[in-house]
């Protein structure tokens, strides 16, 4: 402690941890680094400290902590670990799924641990690191403040108030006391997995190969997930890259004939997603994923007037609904309305500068003049990703403002966002060209320019930037001391690792990489009928993409918290949608094809609109009759899956549950889930309760025989189903009079307006097409 002081008096840089603080931490394993910023007192430190520490009887974790010097010599360095037995516990109240020696993926209990497949005696390697240090993070979110507790110790911000129940970690962060939580990287691990990742040391991977179990062990399920479909997708687009070059290639006639090529694209499309729901369930079952549903706590950015949460019995801030109706539909839908029109506004600058170059081209014909034509598509490539990464910001600030309880909802509001700009900004100049202008020519040439300029920006911006960052992150180290800040985590004393990765540069999660992947994708499909090579640029791009998103999970990011996931969400529903799509699109553009038109010589409009409509329904009814014949779960896991659901029903006989119970008591078991209660409050009666027990929720029970095991189960489920619910009720106090006139209001036009919308333009629009083209012909 004397050489620390010394050090400080002299002004030379502390190291994280001193020898005799290292030898200390012999058998300490940090798991997870928490980091203060500069204005957090000792005394807060010191709190929070204790209340990690304090049992969870006192509203602690139970977990251990470490207070150790940061750069600037000051204590605000926290390293939590626990002991593996704790750890076990911890997985057994989350609900964390293992797999048992008989085969078998289901709820892990301390009890039955013998039977795991990866027992051992000392309980090491029962749990890999990512799980650890996720039950570490749900600990910590989980340490509230008691009755007594009104306010952080130490602390003089005005919003440092408690309350019971809330959660300290969140109300640190909003107070800004708390400037990082990050888990810490396993350095032999990790070289292991840049020698399988991007070292390129097998020819497999060089086309979308990769160790997805490695990856779902180090980082989790959620980032594996992202890696597998696009592995997944990367090998999918090579059977249209080869026929799309061999139409090219042999194309000696140059016609734009390519019916047969987009048509196949078309079914393609939704055999890569079918088979890709069997591969993510798959692994989703490997993982314990499957059908897993976990009762979400509200975001550190929800806010609202204090109440009790009907799910939970804990006071926790309570938000109407009707609210955040008002604000989604009055402030966060016009302005995205908004901006839609701006990059309408931008889209018509860009054809106007595009015509004076081609008008200046015309009267010159130069070799300069020529180049000058492409410079406005390049332009304009450029500033559909700026404005992109503009809305973005727009975007994250919108649904923040909406305040939104569950993460889940945050993120589903986003991508919506985010998807209908994205489709005005990168594809409406596209549709502008093909239906409106209607020059082939022009638009092959539109999209081969936006696609792959927008690929290499996409590229630098993911292989440069992350190079400088990393440059910054070198020449700062260096300036404070640390001279090995430029080596792998491997080569790094264990001492120092902590302080060279709180350097380091912070994941943002995958949802930047599922949203390229969507344009690119709309690029790809949307098209086919004019460029052909379209799905050769996607592919190579995703060839370099793997790597550079390797490269910068291994050694530019942080390590991110493992994120439980059992699929990639609400992009597998924008992907289909966009498959739809690219179903009109094409055949449109086929219909309108010179090579086409003279087979459809005495016809009038209606009766060629009629013929296209047809056939673009025929390849609608091929694909909705692929996606029923492919199976959405691989044969072994439905048939694992039964064998499960037997063995639980057999248990579940043998249990002594014939006591007497009300009417209300029959749907609070184990095959009802809540969904009676649920279905009650959300839907009002509109249609009936469907039994929601599947294999995927029995799938919990196994084979266990305790009436408490089974005690805990039927809490499980009842939590399962719970998230509208808790909508519904999280406002329920506030729904009364006018107010819960509007509320009601809101949330039945809302859904009016989504049948409505699905009525009109799923089903019914060849009737409006029909309808239009009559229109126009009596007119004319």
């Amino acid at each position: 402690m004397f050489r620390r002081q010394k050090a400080q008096d002299e002004g030379e840089k502390e190291p994280l941890l001193d020898e005799g603080e290292a030898e200390s931490l012999a058998d300490f394993r940090p798991l997870v680094v928490l980091e203060f910023s500069s204005k957090t007192t000792p005394v807060t430190r010191e709190w929070m400290k204790s209340k990690i520490e304090a049992s969870k009887r006192q509203g602690g974790a139970d977990l251990n902590a470490k207070l150790v010097v940061a750069r600037d010599g000051e204590e605000r360095v926290l390293l939590v670990s626990a002991p593996q037995e704790r750890l076990l516990q911890g997985a057994e109240q989350m609900g964390l799924k293992k797999k048992y020696k008989d085969g078998s993926v289901r709820a892990f209990t301390f009890a039955e641990r013998q039977n795991v497949e990866d027992y051992t005696e000392s309980l090491e390697g029962m749990l890999t690191m990512s799980q650890s240090q996720y039950i570490i993070k749900v600990e910590l979110d989980n340490i509230r403040a008691l009755e007594a507790e009104n306010h952080i110790p130490g602390c003089s911000h005005p919003k440092a108030r408690l309350y019971k129940g809330k959660s300290i970690l969140s109300r640190m962060v909003s107070c800004h006391l708390l400037e990082k939580m990050y888990p810490v990287h396993n350095p032999e691990q990790l070289k292991r997995l840049q020698h399988d990742w991007y070292h390129l040391n097998k020819p497999k991977q060089l086309i979308g190969g990769q160790p997805i179990e490695t990856i779902r062990g180090y980082f989790g399920e959620s980032v594996a997930m992202y890696f597998s479909f696009l592995g997944h997708y990367t090998k999918a687009l090579l059977v249209p890259t080869v026929i799309g070059v061999l139409y090219y290639l042999f194309n000696e006639s140059g016609r734009n004939d390519f019916v047969i090529f987009a048509v196949f694209n078309m079914i393609w499309a939704t055999v890569f997603l079918e088979t890709w729901k069997r591969t993510s369930s798959a692994h989703a079952y490997n993982w314990g994923t499957l059908g897993r549903k976990v009762f979400e706590e509200p975001r550190a950015g929800f806010h609202g007037k204090l109440g009790v949460n009907p799910i939970t019995g804990r006071s926790e801030p309570v938000y109407p609904s009707w609210k955040r109706l008002l604000r989604i539909y009055c402030v966060s839908f016009p302005i995205v309305i908004l901006c839609m029109l701006v990059a309408v506004v931008v889209m018509m600058i860009y054809f106007w500068a595009e015509n004076i170059a081609k008008a200046k081209h015309k009267e010159e014909n130069t070799m300069l003049t020529q180049g000058l034509v492409l410079v406005p598509s390049i332009i304009y490539s450029v500033v559909i990703i700026l404005m992109n990464q503009a809305y973005r910001t727009l975007a994250q600030y919108l649904t923040k403002n909406e305040n939104h309880r569950e993460q889940s909802a945050y993120e589903n509001y986003l991508i919506v966002k985010l998807v209908l700009f994205d489709f005005v900004n990168c594809f409406l100049c596209l549709f502008y060209i093909a239906f409106v202008m209607q020059d082939m020519n022009y638009l092959r040439q539109s999209l081969a320019i936006l696609l792959i300029v927008q690929q290499l920006v996409g590229q630098l911006q993911e292989t440069l930037l992350p190079y400088l960052l990393m440059r910054k992150r070198i020449k700062k180290g260096e300036k404070s001391g640390l001279d090995h800040v430029s080596k792998p985590l491997h080569e790094i004393p264990r001492s120092k690792q902590a302080e060279v990765e709180s350097l380091m540069d912070r994941y943002e999660g995958t949802f930047d990489d599922y949203l390229e992947l969507f344009w690119q994708f709309g690029y790809v499909f949307l098209f086919s009928a004019v460029y052909p090579m379209a799905a050769f640029w996607a592919l190579a791009n995703n060839i370099m993409e793997i790597r550079t998103d390797a490269f910068k999970m291994c050694r530019i990011f942080q390590r991110p918290f493992m994120e439980p996931a059992a699929n990639i969400g609400a992009w597998q529903t924008v992907f289909e949608v966009m498959g739809f799509i690219a179903v009109m699109t094409n055949m449109a553009l086929i219909g309108m094809s010179p090579e086409i038109q003279p087979l459809l010589e005495g016809y009038t409009t209606i009766q060629k609109v009629l013929i296209f409509v047809a056939a673009e329904h025929l390849i609608i009814f091929i694909k909705v009759v692929l996606a029923f014949a492919i199976p959405d779960m691989p044969e072994w896991v439905e048939t694992q899956m039964g064998r499960i659901e037997y063995q639980s029903t057999q248990a579940l006989k043998k249990q002594n549950i014939s006591k007497q119970r009300s009417w209300w008591e029959t749907f609070d078991g184990i095959c009802c889930h809540g969904c009676c209660l649920h279905g009650y409050l959300f839907w009002e009666n509109t249609r009936p309760c469907k039994n929601q027990s599947t294999t995927t929720d029995i799938l919990d029970m196994g084979a266990q025989s305790t009436s408490q095991t089974v005690e805990k189960e039927q809490d499980l489920c009842l939590q399962s189903g719970s998230d509208v619910l808790q909508k519904e009720l999280a406002g329920q106090d506030n729904k009364k009079g006018v107010l819960g006139f509007v509320s009601n209001c809101l949330l039945w036009i809302g859904r009016g307006c989504q049948k409505v919308t699905w009525w009109l333009f799923g089903v019914n629009y060849p009737v409006f097409i029909w309808l239009v083209v009559s229109r126009l012909l009596r007119r004319n």
